[in-house]
């Protein structure tokens, strides 16, 4: 990267850490006890279940404290049904920036209440799968299902809009092999001083083992604890989608190999929720970074 360009994301990456936007103390105990409790029923419900794994659970708000950065409780659980993931991806390999599946418990604003908020499948066939086969939609709808059962329906929040248009996502084509891509792009994650690797999810393994086949897509989950608390301060539903940040690997039917990642605006206009201005920042880091960091 130039002298130029690290020289800006320094001073944008201060202005995000200085932003007095959100929370100036972290919230008290009694703030996360109910949010807590219906992510424990989600975890508990999930590994209850013969079709579904756990396979990290990311607390924005714990971490976002510990980081200096304060934000109301909003904690993800990231998990997955592999037979249904694969039958996405088979259809549409971006369709893996939105998988595993995740489940947000958060505080909702101003109210101040416990909620849990999802993804439906009009989202996911709005955004890779037109036209998606009804026994996909059955799969998925039986999936949140069991995640979510025994959840009072008045704590399950749902977004006004379950429409997602693929312009929201940036792709950037590797000139490398996919091992090399990934290596170089993992490179690049932990290159960044305040950011941390959270997992990786290698879809391929996954579906071969339910027997179905696809090409190398890997997914990487990483994010910035202090600046995407800062950006989901007046906004935690953003713990959803936005954060933590994923970044998929892919190769395409000519073995031609990709980077996609969502545009962080795109995902807050579609939420309806603010375009801050640590939210804007990270977004251009994103793709000005790792367009440097995928030059051959």
């Amino acid at each position: 990267m130039g002298n130029s360009k690290r020289q800006l994301l320094m001073a944008l990456m201060t202005l995000v850490l200085l932003a007095g936007c959100g929370l100036e103390e972290a919230p008290d105990a009694a703030r996360y006890q109910q949010p807590d409790a219906l992510f424990a029923q989600v975890m508990s419900n999930v590994n209850d279940s013969n079709d579904l794994q756990v396979i990290l659970e990311i607390d924005h708000s714990r971490l976002g404290a510990e980081a200096g950065s304060a934000m109301p409780p909003a904690r993800v659980l990231i998990f997955s049904n592999p037979r249904l993931e694969a039958q996405l991806i088979k259809q549409n390999p971006l369709a893996a920036i939105d998988l595993p599946l995740r489940i947000l418990a958060f505080e909702s604003q101003p109210e101040g209440l416990a909620r849990v908020i999802y993804n439906n499948f009009d989202y996911i066939e709005s955004r890779y799968s037109p036209g998606a086969p009804a026994d996909l939609r059955t799969m998925y709808d039986d999936t949140i299902a069991q995640a979510l059962e025994d959840i009072p329906a008045n704590q399950i929040a749902a977004f006004t809009n379950n429409k997602m248009q693929p312009d929201g996502i940036t792709t950037i084509d590797s000139p490398f092999d996919f091992a090399t891509t990934v290596e170089k792009v993992l490179a690049g994650i932990d290159a960044q001083d305040d950011t941390v690797r959270f997992d990786s999810v290698d879809f391929q393994q996954v579906a071969r083992e339910v027997g179905i086949k696809i090409a190398p897509t890997t997914l990487l989950l990483f994010g910035g604890p202090a600046p995407g608390a800062k950006a989901m301060s007046n906004a935690p539903t953003l713990g959803l989608d936005a954060f933590c940040q994923k970044f998929l690997v892919w190769q395409d039917a000519d073995g031609n190999v990709h980077l996609s990642f969502n545009n962080l605006l795109a995902i807050a206009e579609r939420q309806d929720v603010g375009k801050s201005i640590p939210l804007r920042v990270i977004n251009y880091r994103l793709s000005s970074v790792f367009e440097d960091v995928l030059n051959p």
